[in-house]
């Protein structure tokens, strides 16, 4: 390795870090945030959780986790004065399909594809394998598999602390 070398890693090194470090200095007493997606629908979210490429969050209202892409999300707006007993923003370095492989299977879950406004298919994730996730639907013997990529809104109903201690 040259010493050119060296100063370019050392550089980007520092780089990445300025980034991350004014990403937290803008995140970092996030409690809850609320999220808009392309389709206008709003949601709050507390106990947030940022990872690569997707958010998710505990329900406002009830007892569920609610994980959407990025792709589907049009705005965020983080709000750090609620309650400090609530768990602070969570960022993670992992992708939805290793994220949802954390996940105690078989849960039940509801899901929307992305592109589709009104409708959640319930059913029962069975397993995570090469993005793809195997789901039982309702009446079916044998599972469906959903592309993790082709998703706008997934819903777990059963995992009560989803990826962490709070």
């Amino acid at each position: 390795m040259h010493i050119e070398d060296i100063f370019e890693d050392l550089e980007a090194q520092f780089e990445a870090g300025l980034q991350k470090s004014q990403r937290d200095s803008f995140t970092g007493n996030t409690r809850a945030l609320e999220i808009q997606t392309f389709s206008l629908m709003s949601k709050e979210l507390i106990a947030p959780i940022l990872g690569k490429e997707f958010l998710a969050g505990l329900d406002s209202v009830a007892p569920i986790w609610h994980i959407y892409p990025t792709k589907v999300i049009r705005k965020i707006t983080l709000h750090d004065e609620l309650d400090e007993s609530l768990p602070r923003l969570r960022n993670l370095s992992v992708d939805l399909e290793t994220f949802l492989g954390t996940l105690p299977m078989p849960c039940a879950i509801r899901w929307r594809m992305a592109g589709e406004e009104d409708y959640l298919t319930p059913g029962t994730l069975h397993s995570i394998s090469r993005n793809l996730m195997f789901i039982y639907v309702s009446g079916s013997s044998r599972p469906i598999a959903v592309p993790i990529a082709a998703l706008g809104q997934l819903i777990i109903e059963s995992v009560d602390n989803l990826n962490g201690d709070f």
